[in-house]
């Protein structure tokens, strides 16, 4: 590859993917043959191991906690994806697997190795997955210390940025267990048995799915409630949120129930 002609990355790679949109970061793939490891019948199978890039030809390399270090990379569905984007983090699989968060400056964010790993809404925060004894993927939050905020025991994690809240639900992944509220802390504000599609500080948003699907608005302070039938929902801020409705979306005040369209 040529720029203003001049070598950046040397013709000694069986296949090299271009840089991302940030320009920062590329990826040089090799082929490696090995044997399989049937006693039986000896079968060479190819696979392609990678290094991530920059454009001085510098290689990435990460550590682990016990300080050991990788250069060289699992080529996965998704590697491509994990780091062509305009986000300013990546992330990287190590031979074994293991994901861990990078910058695309190639600053290390993560070393404890994930099934999965990625940035939060809300910086500081990183959303983690890791895969139980029954193959059951369980998604938890930490901090950028890399400490567990939330404990990987929920099916998806959300975050309103707006309250400070944290939304862990349950389903699919624990029978009868509850969807789950907390703070930035990690403090479990309350739970409940329906399904919590999202939450503001003074609000519940349910999803109901049978017999058909809408949505039910809970009053923390009063326990009232509000029904109304969406194809979608998202937060825009505080007891705010847009509503779509066939084709068309709408601001909704939770307070006020008053819908209003939402302006182009």
């Amino acid at each position: 590859m040529k720029e203003n002609e001049s070598v950046i990355i040397p013709a000694i790679y069986d296949t090299i993917f271009n840089f991302d949109s940030t320009g920062q970061v590329c990826m040089a793939c090799y082929k490696v043959k090995s044997a399989s490891a049937s006693k039986f019948i000896k079968v060479m199978t190819t696979t392609y191991v990678c290094r991530y890039l920059n454009k001085k030809n510098e290689k990435l390399v990460i550590k682990n906690l016990n300080n050991d270090t990788s250069s060289v990379f699992a080529y996965t569905k998704h590697a491509l994806k994990q780091y062509m984007g305009n986000s300013p983090f990546f992330v990287v699989s190590t031979k074994d697997k293991k994901k861990n968060l990078l910058s695309k400056s190639f600053k290390q964010l993560t070393f404890n190795g994930y099934y999965d790993i990625n940035p939060s809404p809300e910086p500081g925060f990183y959303l983690t997955h890791f895969m139980n004894d029954g193959d059951i993927i369980l998604a938890g939050l930490i901090n950028e210390k890399e400490e567990e905020i939330i404990s990987n025991n929920y099916s998806t994690i959300k975050m309103n940025i707006s309250d400070s809240l944290i939304i862990a639900c349950s389903a699919g992944v624990r029978i009868n267990a509850d969807d789950e509220v907390f703070n930035y802390k990690g403090k479990k504000l309350l739970g409940t048995f329906r399904h919590l599609d999202f939450a503001t500080k003074n609000y519940l948003i349910h999803k109901i799915f049978e017999p058909k699907e809408y949505y039910v608005f809970y009053n923390i302070a009063t326990r009232e409630e509000k029904t109304i039938t969406a194809d979608e929902l998202k937060l825009l801020e505080h007891d705010t949120i847009l509503i779509r409705q066939k084709s068309d979306w709408y601001v909704y005040d939770l307070k006020t129930n008053q819908k209003t369209n939402k302006e182009n």
